[in-house]
């Protein structure tokens, strides 16, 4: 899946889309060859200038409208994400506008067209067209601010990361350095792509691997699961709503070597919080580095994940000890998800099919 916004287009502020209009309206006029006496000329050249503008303004607020997804119609996913970095109440609304000029302008350009096209008097005819182009000048700077606010979040909302959202995914959480970005390389065999991340200094790291023909994805989120809740802001927060519904599994990363910088008390009071926010999740608990960690400190974390009901398993992601055994965990709790989930697919497409033949 592509990001949803990728084709929203730039928007032009109400200036330069007045601009745009007017200058246009002239080249065509200028370009142009009436026929008839001078007042069917004058006639023909100003009914022309005013049907250039409201072309040249619908067809540039209609764009925005056609090429702008509808945020209720987007995956959860997405639609969290939305909701993360603008305000959904005055997106909708900004957009409500644009389409309320769209049919303002329509109608201006109908009345005053039929006015020029009956009027005698050549002063008339241009004093109709000016009073066009100030009354669609006023509609466009009576939306300007919403213009504004549609491209400042078309500018965020392109940065939104792109991940395959028909993909199991497993998210990778645990303070940095404890190996996230390491077990991502091992367990996908292929460097991770570095995606966008509008909340995140750091991007999202996205690799992929297969299993008996089906695709698996796993991804880590810098900056957004390696550090306490109460340390986030309110944006983070809204992230990591988004990420539940991406999500499949969890694998939470532990450094019994306290080699990372941070320890072991810090590293179970993250988990505590993650582990409460992401519950309805199945956990996988690695302790990676064990290859270099006390024994002690392993023993320590390993009883303090179990009474949580979780069995451990002991990794070394960097010399890739304990991974096959990881990846069938993983694969052990998805694929059932995977199966349950085309299962009752199936059944609604069949219901759906029979529905159709009673009809």
């Amino acid at each position: 899946m592509k990001n949803p916004f990728e084709k929203m287009p730039t928007v032009l502020t109400a200036d330069e889309l007045i601009d745009k209009a007017f200058r246009r309206a002239e080249k065509a006029a200028s370009a142009f060859t009436p026929r008839g006496n001078a007042k069917a000329k004058a006639r023909q050249r100003e009914e022309l200038r005013v049907r250039t503008v409201s072309n040249v303004l619908r067809d540039s607020l209609k764009k925005i409208l056609n090429r702008t997804p509808g945020v209720s119609t987007l995956p959860p996913f997405y639609q969290e994400l939305v909701d993360t970095l603008v305000d959904r109440k005055m997106f909708h609304k900004a957009l409500a506008s644009v389409n309320w000029a769209v049919k303002t302008i329509r109608t201006l350009e109908q009345r005053y067209a039929e006015k020029i096209r009956y009027s005698k008097d050549p002063n008339e005819i241009a004093q109709l067209r000016r009073q066009f182009y100030g009354r669609v000048a006023s509609v466009i700077k009576d939306i300007g601010e919403n213009l504004e606010y549609l491209n400042q979040a078309r500018n965020v909302l392109r940065e939104l990361p792109v991940i395959e959202l028909d993909l199991p995914t497993i998210v990778i959480a645990g303070h940095p350095n404890v190996g996230k970005s390491t077990l991502l390389r091992a367990l996908t065999n292929a460097k991770p792509e570095v995606a966008s991340y509008p909340f995140t200094t750091k991007g999202i790291n996205v690799g992929q691997f297969e299993e008996h023909y089906l695709r698996y994805q796993v991804i880590d989120t810098p900056g957004l699961l390696d550090r306490p809740l109460s340390e986030r802001n309110e944006i983070e927060r809204q992230a990591i709503l988004a990420l539940k519904h991406l999500g499949k599994v969890i694998i939470y990363i532990f450094d019994p070597s306290e080699h990372c910088g941070y320890p072991i008390t810090e590293q179970m009071h993250l988990f505590e919080e993650i582990y409460n926010e992401f519950r309805e999740f199945p956990f996988i608990v690695v302790l990676n580095k064990v290859d270099i960690a006390d024994e002690e400190k392993i023993k320590e974390v390993e009883e303090f994940v179990r009474s949580k009901g979780i069995e451990p398993l002991r990794i070394s992601a960097l010399r890739g000890e304990g991974l096959d055994e990881m990846k069938r965990c993983v694969i052990g709790l998805v694929k059932p998800m995977i199966e349950e989930q085309a299962k009752r697919t199936v059944e609604r497409e069949l219901k759906k099919y029979r529905e159709e033949l009673e009809l």
